[in-house]
């Protein structure tokens, strides 16, 4: 419970100041803690996303500090900003962008769908521009994030439990690219079952020992990704069956664009 303290007292994001003439004032409430310590103007992120913080806090600035303190909380605003490596021209445009109210703006055509791709600074924001001449909007994540970095705390999960796309190896160095939406083993446990009975028609698996009679390392399958949502299995399934040119798979899966391929087939280090 929060108690008053020199005519203050916090609530969320705002600090009531109770005036002498018994009226409330509010301005930005900051604990002791923070850190002004907002996205960095140097930071591999769309400049979009640095101006959206410059305009949120520049807003919030605005709509939470009453007239006696607003320009007290913009001072600090630029100061934080400055110390981040923003220069003054992104700073007042962000300003400005926060006072203005756009009651009648020009209403942009809805877009017809959405893009989400990873920030690469030079490549994607190109994309970005040739998307919306064709009304599709684009939102831009980082490349990796922390958590992305950062190994869980959680007890490991036995990945052949789960749906996936999975790799199993022959002896003679090809190899087979599997997608399925049960348990990856129980479909290695269908794999050999359809090896012992040499169901050559239904399996490739099968087919490939049936013309070769090499060895299929069930024993040694991998996990290349645990997937559950079916679309996005059997698009990373396709993509695999690029990548490892020396696949025994009867089809390619998924058909994707050929304009892919000069991103996912692998690079002959003698070229």
């Amino acid at each position: 419970m929060e108690i008053e303290e020199n005519d203050c007292i916090p609530f969320l994001d705002i600090l009531l100041i109770r005036k002498e003439d018994g009226s409330i004032g509010h301005k930005v409430f900051r604990k002791k803690a923070h850190t002004d310590n907002y996205l960095h103007f140097d930071s591999h992120h769309h400049p979009a996303q640095k101006m959206g913080v410059l305009h949120t806090l520049f807003t919030r600035a605005y709509r939470i500090s009453d007239i006696d303190h607003a320009e007290e909380e913009i001072s600090y605003l630029k100061r934080a900003f400055a110390n981040l490596g923003y220069n003054s021209k992104s700073i007042y445009k962000a300003i400005q962008k926060a006072k203005s109210v756009k009651k009648n703006s020009k209403t942009k055509d809805t877009p017809t769908s959405n893009a989400y791709l990873p920030y690469i600074q030079g490549v994607t924001d190109k994309i970005a521009k040739i998307l919306d001449k064709k009304n599709i909007k684009t939102a831009f994540k980082p490349w990796s994030t922390i958590k992305q970095r950062m190994k869980s705390v959680k007890d490991n999960q036995d990945q052949l439990q789960q749906k996936g796309v999975y790799i199993i190896k022959c002896s003679c160095g090809d190899q087979y690219i599997g997608e399925t939406g049960r348990s990856v083993r129980i479909r290695l446990k269908e794999h050999s079952a359809d090896l012992r009975h040499e169901r050559v028609r239904s399996s490739a698996l099968a087919e490939h020992v049936g013309k070769t009679n090499h060895h299929i390392c069930l024993e040694d399958a991998k996990v290349i990704a645990n997937e559950d949502h079916h679309f996005k299995r059997k698009v990373r399934e396709a993509i695999e069956i690029i990548k490892h040119p020396k696949n025994f798979n009867r089809d390619g899966g998924m058909e994707i664009s050929r304009n892919w391929n000069p991103l996912l087939t692998p690079v002959d280090p003698s070229d």
